[in-house]
């Protein structure tokens, strides 16, 4: 346990590290031009991608019978997606923008997890079987492209603030453009809603093959259900134009906190009682 915390704490450190670069290159510019950070940011992610894989690889996460997690590990393996899927983005599309408040937010895991309660109990999630094992990671990369969505959001409801009350401070200008900000944003909740409701089939495929019954009060199964909902009704009301920015921003932070709740939060609240 000792040597994985210290991989996740480096990797802690690497993250940490590409969020002071892009947030120096964003105070810095200002209009000017100059080299992107862009492959510097990326190579320091992949290598905290590479010692958050050797650390979730210590812990025995993934063996021969299914996958192993307590919140500890689920909390790394999720911060690990999130950090893929930014990287990638920096390398097609150039969305370092992002950057700016996701970088700091994912970095902290890192430093928590060997802290987090169960990190050094017994597993809460257990995988038997593939169909089980294919509801997780779907659940898990729905979270992720979630999270990058939600970091979207609060840069937009900042960034719509701002600009009606005509005070832009340093922080807000080193944003990226809010047309920007709101393609991304919707392309994530796209891509989120379609992931989350093939996590739900899965998941309810997987009650019904191996328990043989529906859990459809489930609070899982619920507030997934709610987030999904919200998602999709998100995507109808932008079909039609008819909520400003600021709502849809607020909507996809609702939803976001509503998919937290139903994969964390019954565990955490339970781990934190015993």
């Amino acid at each position: 346990m000792m040597t994985s915390s210290i991989l996740f704490f480096a990797a802690g450190l690497l993250t940490s590290l590409s969020a002071i670069i892009i947030w120096r290159d964003a105070l810095q510019r200002h209009g000017k031009t100059g080299p992107s950070p862009a492959n510097r940011i990326a190579t320091l992610l992949s290598i905290a991608i590479g010692l958050n894989i050797w650390a979730i690889h210590l812990l025995n996460s993934v063996t021969a019978e299914g996958i192993n997690f307590n919140l500890a590990t689920g909390a790394a393996v999720l911060t690990l997606l999130v950090h893929v899927i930014y990287t990638i983005g920096i390398l097609r599309h150039g969305i370092q923008g992002l950057g700016l408040f996701l970088l700091p937010v994912t970095s902290l895991p890192l430093f928590l997890v060997p802290i987090l309660p169960d990190a050094h109990a017994a597993n809460w999630v257990h995988t038997s079987s593939l169909l089980e094992t294919s509801h997780l990671l779907l659940s898990m990369g729905a979270y992720a492209i979630l999270t990058l969505a939600a970091i979207h959001a609060v840069m937009q409801i900042m960034l719509d603030r701002a600009l009606k009350k005509k005070q832009l401070s340093t922080v807000v200008q080193a944003l990226p453009p809010l047309m920007y900000i709101e393609r991304h944003m919707f392309a994530q909740v796209k891509a989120a809603t379609l992931l989350i409701a093939i996590s739900i089939l899965t998941g309810l495929l997987w009650q019904w093959v191996e328990l043989n019954h529906l859990a459809l009060l489930n609070h899982k199964v619920l507030l997934a259900l709610f987030s999904l909902g919200i998602l999709v009704l998100l995507q109808y009301k932008r079909h039609q134009a008819s909520w400003p920015t600021r709502i849809a921003s607020q909507t996809v932070l609702m939803a976001y906190a509503l998919l937290m709740l139903s994969y964390f939060g019954v565990k955490l609240i339970h781990s934190l009682l015993s």
